[in-house]
């Protein structure tokens, strides 16, 4: 997909070395949020290739030049759009000072339901983390990197112990939690013609993470 005029011009100004047309005043907080509040909400709606930053600046309600006044360029303003989200799900994985009187199992349980309710809870990163995972590359690279492999190094003695209860393999757990997140929002327009569930509901994502750490931990638990 092209970019629009705009965004091509200003890009190659960059790369040329001209000057970017000033923004009045100093950068100020509130514009930086309303401009990633707007590309958060446009990446998880069209995706990276399909979002301009003329588009993210309208919705934002500021000056064309503005995302490049505060990212140097898109890639960097999706990283910044989308970290508080996947902060948030990393956060509930390492806070774990509640956790420490608990057994290996418990520990797991309670761990693994915290990372599937932020996940459920989450949407638009779900919405982001679908649509790279369906076309692998740089973004999905930076997304397993930093943020998907430290959710799962915290998660990895517990999943071990786990899997040498049961002789489960390893992978299997964490892809089986991974999955299940996966399949409720990838088939949410099923889920609702088939069966009335509506995966925004409070209930129904509830019920839901119930359902999966009961599964993972039913497998677990096997002689």
């Amino acid at each position: 997909m092209m970019k629009p005029v705009q965004d091509a011009q200003v890009g190659r100004d960059r790369r040329k070395g001209a000057a970017i047309p000033k923004v009045s005043g100093d950068k100020e907080p509130g514009i930086r949020d309303r401009i990633l509040a707007a590309a958060l909400d446009l990446f998880s709606r069209h995706g990276f290739d399909g979002t301009s930053l003329s588009a993210i600046a309208k919705q934002a309600g500021v000056a064309q030049p503005h995302p490049y006044y505060y990212f140097k360029d898109k890639t960097a303003l999706w990283e910044a759009a989308v970290a508080p989200s996947f902060d948030a799900v990393l956060r509930e994985v390492r806070e774990g000072d509640d956790l420490k009187d608990l057994n290996d199992h418990d520990r797991f349980r309670v761990r693994l339901r915290r990372i599937i309710q932020a996940s459920i809870d989450n949407i638009t990163m779900m919405k982001i983390y679908l649509q790279e995972s369906a076309s692998p590359g740089p973004r999905l690279d930076y997304i397993v990197d930093a943020y998907l492999k430290p959710i799962h190094a915290t998660l990895e003695a517990e999943i071990h112990s786990a899997a040498r209860r049961s002789d489960a393999n390893p992978a299997f757990i964490l892809a089986s939690a991974v999955g299940a997140v996966h399949f409720f929002f990838g088939t949410s327009d099923l889920l609702n013609r088939l069966h009335g569930l509506k995966v925004a509901e409070d209930d129904t994502r509830n019920a839901f993470v119930d359902f999966v750490v009961d599964q993972v931990l039913h497998a677990t638990m096997r002689c």
